[in-house]
């Protein structure tokens, strides 16, 4: 498995439904709440492709939803470990499925995602970003396999969609040297904005406050699919595969 050390690319590609690359390289807290930062919503994008689709995402009571525009997608994921809920809901077939027992796993892979997503505290970024990382340095077989090992630089204030953020250089010490820049929002403290020589990512549209309860269950109207059928029949299909050959 590639994961790349650039902090950029793990955020960016995280809260765009790849975290599940991560949960290798870093673990995480499963059965607590996934979120417990202040409630908000949040348009998520790439400046630099301003004709891809928007993901929209949702942080509320412990809760995530990574929702994406594009139509070819399965529409929304919804984690609520307290309830040991893991949707999948797919809005153009009006269905979804109750991942559940895959919650905990889920959880482990988002946790350190929106750690880095929401550096403790208002200071340095980089002291929360090496504290999530430093457990797993013993697992390291060799430098190219190394956690990373992040310094900052604190570059003054700077306004990101109009609310005001302080802005940092970042430096990998500990791999390729990689480097890039970070906002961080002021009043959320979380990353509105970053960016390296190959990967950009920009929160917009942020609204605080309290997400409706209705953003992290499936409509009433959505059929509900089996995950034991769905799980049974991608079993049938690769034995039929492996009697093909």
């Amino acid at each position: 498995m590639r994961t790349s050390s650039r902090l950029t690319r793990w955020l960016a590609l995280s809260l765009l439904g790849a975290a599940p690359t991560l949960s290798a390289c870093f673990g995480g807290d499963a059965g607590g709440p996934v979120w417990t930062g202040p409630a908000f919503s949040a348009d998520l994008v790439d400046p630099t492709q301003p004709r891809d689709s928007t993901t929209h995402i949702y942080l509320s009571d412990g809760k995530l939803r990574i929702e994406s525009t594009d139509t070819s997608q399965l529409g929304a994921l919804v984690l609520d470990p307290a309830h040991k809920t893991t949707l999948i809901i797919n809005d153009q077939k009006k269905e979804y499925i109750d991942a559940g027992m895959f919650t905990s796993l889920v959880t482990t892979t988002f946790g350190p995602v929106l750690r880095f997503f929401r550096p403790a505290g208002a200071g340095d970024p980089c002291t929360q970003w090496n504290t999530t990382t430093m457990p797993f340095a013993a697992l390291a077989h060799d430098k190219s396999n190394a956690p990373p090992h992040f310094t900052c630089k604190s570059l003054g204030s700077e306004s990101v969609d109009g609310r005001s953020a302080h802005k940092w250089q970042w430096t990998d010490d500990a791999r390729d040297g990689g480097t890039g820049i970070v906002w961080i929002d002021d009043k959320l403290q979380v990353v509105s904005r970053a960016e390296d020589k190959d990967d950009h990512m920009e929160l917009r549209n942020i609204k605080e406050g309290t997400v409706p309860a209705s953003m992290f269950t499936p409509p009433a109207s959505y059929k509900k699919l089996s995950m034991t059928s769905i799980m049974g029949g991608l079993m049938n299909g690769a034995g039929s595969g492996q009697g093909s050959h």
